[in-house]
């Protein structure tokens, strides 16, 4: 799933497996509310991995990878 979005927040319900493609141009957070999901970002050493009530705040501006591991319910906020 790619996603475009210009709101500041927003909230998606993960399956497992199911893959999010970001294209992390302005500064953003992912938190994990709930489930376990998969994180990774061009252009940073090593991947992620967050359980619920877990957040990262990627270092540098590159695309995104977010994979489910279980149903997983993700905030992804703009972060300043």
């Amino acid at each position: 799933m790619n996603l475009m979005s210009r709101t500041p927040r927003i909230e998606l319900l993960l399956q497992p497996r199911e893959v999010l493609n970001l294209d992390n141009q302005q500064r953003m957070a992912i938190e994990c509310k709930n489930g376990v999901i998969w994180v990774t970002c061009a252009g940073e050493p090593g991947d992620h991995i967050l359980q619920a009530g877990r957040r990262y705040v990627p270092k540098t501006k590159g695309t995104i990878v977010i994979e489910a591991i279980d149903e997983a319910r993700v905030d992804i906020e703009e972060h300043k």
